[in-house]
């Protein structure tokens, strides 16, 4: 069985420098950036939730072939869309005017062998058959409509269904890079550790985060977040107050949770914690990763006077809970 271990937390916090620092470690195996597929929205944990819950025959037909049609997206390559993106992006560079194709940097069958087989699988457990019809909702201009129909599921139906097809994409990229270990680092996948622990029992997950002003200074620099630090700020808290929220139903032994202040200021304890959280021996290679460059206390400096005491007052209660 593979071993799993899922870093989150809100962005710009250190998820990066931590599954970085592990790619060094001879058993890990990581990818370069986030897959996606499994906490995007209409993605693995967005079915998974969602299908069990409510369900109606057309239900089905949308959500899995919103499933389907994410899954490819992830899957090929997109020439065409790529020349157009570079066209988007001279005319504006921050692509905030008007955005590119959808997931236009993302080839998983690069990276996981077996990737669109492991697909078409997983489509084939889900969808019991399919009938040529449209209904309302049918996708407009679509040749020759298909419906897809899925029954009802219980949540444990497709707990095994999905995690049987993550172990095997999992362990499919573990064998080609003859790697133990699988650290990935999707940023939100704290907000699902409920739904990976069900679906990846096995699994670990591990929360990093940092001081809320730096992550605030740091979100108003992003195209992804607000602009505006106090919208920074409040977006920033409410993903935390859900995260304090999920917390309360983990079980201890499943999530680890780590300042990106203590994982720079005291390297080698902090190293070794989390190897033994995760079952991975201790490589003194680890030591060797350069933690310097983690912008701690950004705020300090780049926050006007006036908005310091805004932005911590708006954050109080997350800085006290995390300790800072």
């Amino acid at each position: 069985m593979a071993n799993i271990v899922f870093i989150g937390g809100t962005g710009r916090c250190g998820t990066n420098i931590l599954k970085n620092l592990f790619s060094k470690h001879p058993k890990v195996a990581t990818l370069p950036f986030e897959h996606r597929f499994l906490i995007d929205p209409d993605g693995i944990v967005d079915f998974y939730s969602t299908f069990s819950q409510s369900w109606s025959p057309f239900m089905a037909d949308k959500r899995l072939k919103r499933l389907e049609n994410l899954l490819n997206e992830v899957s090929n390559d997109k020439i065409f869309h790529k020349a157009l993106k570079k066209m988007i992006f001279l005319i504006n560079k921050e692509g905030k005017f008007i955005s590119p194709k959808k997931y236009i940097d993302w080839k998983l069958t690069k990276y996981f062998p077996n990737f669109k087989k492991h697909n078409e699988k997983l489509v084939s457990k889900l969808r019991e058959f399919t009938y040529r019809g449209i209904w309302p909702g049918t996708d407009s201009y679509t040749f020759k409509p298909q419906i897809y129909h899925s029954g009802p599921k219980t949540k444990e139906k497709l707990a095994e269904i999905f995690g049987n097809y993550l172990r095997d994409i999992i362990q499919d990229f573990l064998l080609e890079n003859n790697k133990e270990f699988f650290f990935e680092d999707n940023t939100w996948n704290i907000f699902f550790a409920r739904e990976l622990l069900e679906l990846l029992p096995e699994s670990k997950v591990i929360h990093i985060f940092r001081d809320p002003r730096d992550v605030v200074a740091s979100f108003s620099q992003q195209r992804w977040c607000p602009g505006d630090r106090k919208k920074a700020a409040l977006w920033y808290k409410s993903m935390m107050e859900y995260w304090f929220k999920i917390r309360n139903y983990l079980p201890s032994y499943f999530y680890y949770e780590i300042k990106l202040e203590t994982l720079v200021n005291s390297s080698e304890k902090s190293i070794r914690q989390l190897c033994e959280f995760t079952g991975l021996p201790f490589e003194d290679r680890l030591l060797e990763v350069n933690l310097g460059k983690s912008h701690i206390g950004r705020w300090e400096k780049e926050f006007p006077e006036n908005e310091k005491m805004e932005i911590s007052n708006i954050l109080e209660s997350v800085i006290y809970k995390l300790g800072y």
